[in-house]
């Protein structure tokens, strides 16, 4: 059997491993059933990853008979973990370990197809990642950092032996960076580069303006213009725990600020916190937790500043909290909602 192998993300074809595993036990429930369904209709990484790994177990139909292929398929437990040491077996190792050299042969070839499903090659694979209005995620790279996705935002992921860079497309982001001094994480927005080694930090673009803050560590901040290949050597703004810094498009970093611990990424547990931010900005971040619309037609109020604290549950009331303490009135229906000036 010839079969071509697509290059797809480690985390995903791991999981397609373990799925593959656990679908052959004997015990598995009518909630693991619903869980692989939900898994596989996520993503079409997810069906194609699956499906080349149905495809590698065919591969070995062929010696299906003999004791040692009798020997793997009865081993499911431990599938993934038996494919990657016999993949990382020097080929005289592989002749070894069968009697015949028909199954060697055949063994080998779907080990090296296993390999390279689960290893991938050196070349970073590009995966992308979004959120619905509402919905926070978590997603688990294959360096074992973590990204917590906001509501309503989007991300490309590129991880390889190399390469760990992540650019934000829209909406907001915490990064628990796992700590890898030989090879930096980027995260790129707009016309910002954010450079670590390993630590928590938040992301944050609300229209042309990116905002970085620190939980735990260093983070190095650069402008960086679409001309520039590679990084600047000193970067415009170092970063440590407490602290945030803003970025216009066609501005210069504004003056570091201190945020409070508790505040920073408080997005993750449901609630939002602003503080002395322009209105225009209050409504385009909530809005990404609101099912419906809310229009600030009034431009001599964008730049009001506000400091308010609400729960991501709370977004339909925002209008008439802000009608309380600012001259504007609220029209429209519940789903679109429009606030104009007094």
């Amino acid at each position: 059997m010839s079969v071509k192998f697509m290059q797809l993300p480690d985390q995903i074809n791991q999981q397609a491993a373990e799925w593959f595993t656990r679908l052959q036990s004997a015990h598995l429930s009518e909630k693991d059933r619903q869980e692989f369904n939900y898994w596989l209709s996520e993503h079409d990484d997810h069906r194609k990853a699956y499906r080349q790994i149905e495809l590698v177990w065919q591969c070995l139909g062929d010696i299906s008979s003999s004791d040692e292929g009798t020997a793997l398929a009865l081993s499911v437990k431990s599938f993934s973990i038996r494919l990657r040491s016999y993949f990382l077996a020097p080929a005289a190792m592989l002749k070894g370990l069968f009697a015949s050299p028909k199954y060697a042969m055949g063994f080998a070839v779907a080990f090296v197809a296993v390999g390279l499903l689960l290893s991938g090659s050196n070349k970073p694979v590009t995966t992308h990642y979004s959120t619905q209005t509402g919905e926070i995620k978590t997603i688990v790279l294959a360096d074992n950092s973590e990204i917590t996705l906001g509501a309503k935002s989007q991300i490309s992921t590129r991880i390889s032996d190399e390469t760990r860079s992540v650019d934000l497309i829209s909406g907001e982001a915490f990064f628990n960076v796992a700590k890898d001094r030989q090879k930096p994480f980027f995260v790129k927005v707009n016309n910002v580069s954010v450079e670590v080694v390993g630590t928590q930090f938040n992301v944050q673009k609300i229209r042309d303006a990116v905002s970085v803050a620190v939980l735990e560590g260093i983070v190095n901040v650069f402008e960086q213009s679409k001309e520039d290949i590679l990084l600047k050597s000193t970067p415009d703004v170092v970063l440590t725990a407490g602290q945030r810094v803003v970025k216009a498009a066609d501005q210069a970093f504004e003056a570091v600020t201190v945020v409070p611990s508790s505040d920073l990424g408080a997005w993750r547990l449901g609630r939002l916190i602003y503080s002395d931010i322009s209105l225009v900005d209050v409504v385009t971040d909530a809005g990404r937790y609101f099912e419906g619309e809310i229009r600030l037609q009034s431009k001599d109020l964008a730049d009001v500043k506000v400091t308010m604290t609400l729960r991501t549950d709370q977004v339909a009331q925002l209008p008439q909290m802000l009608a309380q303490t600012l001259p504007l009135e609220v029209h429209g229906t519940p789903d679109n909602i429009i606030l104009l000036k007094k």
